[in-house]
């Protein structure tokens, strides 16, 4: 039996048509980054609600929340899910695949740059490079350049090592002028001369083609300038050194300015401040190589404290307490003692 065309019955299958169908409905979620929640709509009760990492063959949940949104359920996990990650969330009989976004890696930038003095000795020994991120390492001495005065680019100045020399998180990079070049009256000295000159101004290059651990490039070049002063082959003599006390009860600094640029990571690690009672006295430390200085935790007691100064102790230069770095075979002091200031701190 066909039916005709009738006007009325033509309207109520248009308004049936329109209907909302409950059963129909597409159940659908999304990953808001914004507070790491997941957004299930069409879906009135949490009681098959399933999450776990698609492609897993566990099925343990992921533990979560669930709370009433606008738009039907707001699943928040317990813990913070991985980025780069896809989820898989069940919801019923329906399986829904949500990826949460990877984190976009930062354009590592030059932070800082050590000797930050404008002036250095002429034999300075290691120049250092931190960045903001991790650093792909094999890469230094392809793109990083000395630029002499002139314009030219100063020829290997930094010794070729086996392995780059950075810190435990990629982030600081040592560049070591080659000390054969820097010693006197050695083979690599007599054939091509320091790397740096006395009284030559010199710009130290880091381009934008450094990348970072993530491949990310440099976000932009940055250029290092410095003035080369006369070398310093004298051995340190903590001696020279000046100390300016603090006041008993008070959170001031006590700080000490060297007599010259001291190596910067020799000084943060290899000095060290004792209390009255023998105990380390901790506090935040900062060193930019001129000086150094530390703010304690807790207010200074009145008393003579030590200060510790190891003899591996290096200048910028390569000089220790127990000889200059351009010591003549057999004149090296056997000196490997600890050596100690006493620092009086009044009530």
């Amino acid at each position: 039996m066909r039916f005709g065309r009738h006007p009325a019955r033509q309207a109520l299958l248009t308004a049936l048509a329109t209907l909302p169908l409950p059963a129909l409905a597409e159940v659908s979620a999304q990953y808001d980054p914004s507070t790491g929640a997941i957004l299930v709509s069409d879906v009135a009760s949490d009681d098959t609600l399933r999450l776990t990492v698609a492609g897993q063959t566990s099925k343990q949940s992921t533990p979560f929340t669930v709370s009433e949104g606008t738009t039907g359920l707001i699943v928040t996990p317990r813990f913070a899910l991985r980025a780069g990650t896809v989820y898989r969330l069940a919801v019923g009989d329906a399986l829904l695949d949500i990826a949460v976004p990877a984190e976009q890696a930062q354009a590592p930038r030059v932070a800082g740059f050590s000797p930050s003095q404008a002036v250095i000795p002429a034999n300075t020994l290691r120049l250092y490079i931190t960045f903001t991120e991790p650093m792909a390492r094999g890469q230094l001495l392809d793109h990083i350049r000395l630029i002499a005065s002139d314009g030219s680019q100063v020829v290997s100045p930094f010794l070729n090592l086996e392995a780059e020399l950075w810190d435990t998180d990629q982030r600081r990079a040592t560049l070591l002028l080659d000390p054969g070049r820097i010693k006197q009256g050695v083979g690599p000295n007599t054939a091509g001369g320091a790397p740096l000159q006395a009284g030559e101004n010199y710009r130290l290059i880091v381009p934008d083609q450094m990348r970072s651990a993530a491949s990310v490039p440099l976000d932009a070049p940055v250029t290092l300038a410095f003035r080369v002063g006369p070398a310093e082959r004298r051995p340190i003599d903590p001696a020279d050194w000046d100390i300016l006390a603090p006041r008993a009860a008070s959170l001031a600094l006590l700080s000490i300015g060297f007599d010259r640029i001291m190596d910067t990571g020799t000084v943060m690690r290899l000095l060290r401040l004792e209390a009255p009672d023998g105990s380390r006295v901790h506090g935040e430390i900062n060193t930019d190589g001129g000086s150094w200085s530390i703010a304690p935790t807790t207010p200074w007691a009145a008393g003579t404290y030590r200060l510790i100064v190891a003899p591996e102790l290096e200048d910028l230069s390569g000089n220790t307490p127990g000889a200059p770095f351009d010591a003549s075979a057999g004149t090296i002091s056997t000196v490997q003692n600890l050596i100690i200031l006493t620092i009086d701190i009044a009530p």
